[in-house]
């Protein structure tokens, strides 16, 4: 049912992208929806689009098998730079960890902006979220749940980082409770299409927590940048267990106001496997109070208590749906015998979600194939939602996306049925998708097991390239400087000699040039001249015969 997307060599995109005039995420087709069934089973899938090779190597981030990496969360900024936080845990000596990176090169390098591993700690929750429109202003916010294993002492946090620099700049909001556990925490910002009310921006966090009598659903927010959280609602209490939470922020031309929107699973069991989800959001403003919580599994027979794992995401800009709203899309997991054994990747959709209650339920996959750990967002350039889960019968990780309006809400267009090169090392991948604003195009983070069923966290991209060589007769080439300014030198090794020619392509896969040399065998150099190219990612295509190979090219002026 799903096909393997393999990518032989980049001549097979540049034929690609010609044929199909660079169809990625970006261009959803029209299709006659499928008439809607639920059950008994029967799955609704999108029409493959074209098999354009997109992906290449996945990237690891931190290459360290001493720990278990988990939990890795991603964040794209305005211009491109990509940020990851993710948590360690070396259980034979009871040391937990944070780890912060970040990439200007598309994913290719990630270096450092904080890390540490202390004895006694874990951090069973984490997210980030980068705000601002300048490098000047550009933030980072990373919240997290701080474990001190021998007390039980839990501290809720948001840090505050220069994204630019990668300093820390102040600890926002520390909660500390030795008796309440925080469960989870999601945060999400509207500096793109920024509320009224909110100067510069806002930022948002959502948190569930633990009480003898009630757990609880609270939303805390920033309204000026994240300089002070001064707002605090509470979202839902209840005499359930509230656990996995999703936060999300949604504006259009009828909810001008911009609201934060929620989505949570209710347990009546701390044991049990699913629940119950539900959703809230703002009643008028982004720090007003949030409205009476909704059901949203009671809108199906078929998935009533079987759900968990939600993963909401909601439209912004000035634009309104064809019904004249925000729309927003919660996707979940649904355990269909109740066993555990089989899970769908369902959902709930309301293109009116500002301001009704109007929720249907709409079908991804819904067949003997188990799959699990959704996760959606949205595209505000292309108007898109974009969303990720693991298929866990074939060890994949598909790539789908669907249109705002949800015109067919169980038809999602499948740009990618696996990003992840293997198949065989996926336990808890828990993926994670973003829209990178620089290019339009979508970026993943997941984890993968590593040695001893230790966690790695791992990235890759539509439009990342990290380079092979497709064929050994061109070997050790390499770029410098890279990123590149207004020259760049690329040097290869050939077997024998040979006519080489060097072509620059973007990431739609069309030429922006062409130089042929007469290679000697053994090491060559070529100079690339690309002052007159636009900054932003390229690939670098060494083709001598039918031998070929790729490099990535970073410019930046």
């Amino acid at each position: 049912m799903k096909k393997l997307l393999l990518i032989t060599c980049f001549t097979v995109l540049l034929v690609a992208a010609k044929a199909q005039t660079n169809f990625t995420h970006q261009d959803i087709p029209t299709y006659t929806a499928p008439a809607f069934v639920g059950e008994p089973r029967q799955e609704q899938r999108a029409e493959r689009l074209p098999l354009v090779p997109l992906y290449t190597n996945d990237v690891i981030i931190d290459n360290n098998s001493a720990v278990d990496q988990r939990r890795v969360r991603l964040a794209v900024a305005f211009n491109g730079w990509l940020y990851v936080a993710f948590t360690t845990f070396d259980a034979a000596s009871s040391t937990g960890g944070l780890t912060i990176k970040s990439s200007r090169d598309n994913g290719i390098t990630w270096s450092v902006i904080y890390q540490a591993q202390t004895f006694d700690i874990q951090y069973p929750a984490i997210d980030i979220v980068v705000a601002g429109t300048d490098t000047n202003n550009l933030t980072l916010f990373l919240a997290g749940v701080n474990l001190t294993l021998s007390t039980s002492t839990y501290v809720l946090f948001v840090d505050r980082y220069n994204a630019t620099t990668g300093s820390f700049l102040n600890n926002n909001y520390l909660q500390v409770n030795n008796t309440r556990p925080f469960y989870d925490v999601a945060l999400a910002t509207d500096y793109l299409s920024p509320a009224v009310g909110a100067s510069p921006y806002s930022v948002g966090m959502l948190y569930s927590s633990f009480s003898s009598s009630y757990d609880s659903i609270v939303f805390v927010s920033s309204g000026d940048g994240g300089n002070t959280w001064s707002n605090r609602q509470t979202v839902a209490t209840t005499g359930f267990y509230n656990r996995n939470i999703s936060l999300a922020y949604g504006r259009s031309a009828s909810g001008s106001n911009g609201r934060y929107f929620a989505a949570w699973e209710r347990l009546s069991s701390s044991t049990n496997r699913t629940g119950n989800i539900y959703t809230s959001r703002c009643s008028s403003t982004f720090d007003d109070s949030w409205i009476t919580p909704v059901n949203l599994d009671s809108l199906s027979s078929a998935m009533i208590g079987l759900c968990r794992n939600p993963s909401i995401a909601t439209s912004f800009g000035t634009l309104d749906t064809d019904s004249g709203g925000v729309a927003a899309v919660v996707m979940v997991d649904r355990d269909y015998l109740g066993d555990g054994s089989d899970y769908d990747m369902l959902g709930f959709q309301n293109k009116r979600a500002h301001y009704s209650d109007f929720w249907y339920r709409f079908d991804i996959v819904n067949s003997n194939e188990n799959d699990m750990h959704s996760d959606v967002s949205y595209d505000p350039t292309n108007n898109n939602f974009l969303a990720t889960y693991y298929d866990s019968t074939n060890g994949k990780l598909p790539y789908i996306v669907n249109g705002f309006n949800l015109l067919t809400p169980s038809t999602w267009s499948t740009v990618s049925t696996q990003y992840n090169d293997l198949t065989t090392n996926l336990k808890a991948p828990y993926p994670r998708v973003e829209i990178n604003p620089a290019v339009t195009q979508a970026a993943h983070v997941w984890i993968a097991e590593g040695a001893n069923n230790k966690g790695i966290a791992m990235f890759d991209a539509e439009y990342n390239i990290t380079g092979i060589a497709e064929n050994n007769a061109i070997t050790g080439n390499t770029i410098f400087p890279n990123p590149a300014n207004t020259n760049a030198n690329i040097n290869f090794n050939l077997e024998k000699a040979g006519v080489v020619q060097i072509t620059v392509y973007n990431v739609l896969g069309e030429s922006m040039q062409t130089q042929t040399i007469n290679a000697t065998s053994g090491k060559n150099q070529a100079t690339l001249n690309v002052e007159n190219l636009p900054a932003g990612i390229y690939l670098v295509q060494i083709q001598i015969g039918n031998q070929i190979a790729t490099k990535s090219l970073v410019i930046a002026h």
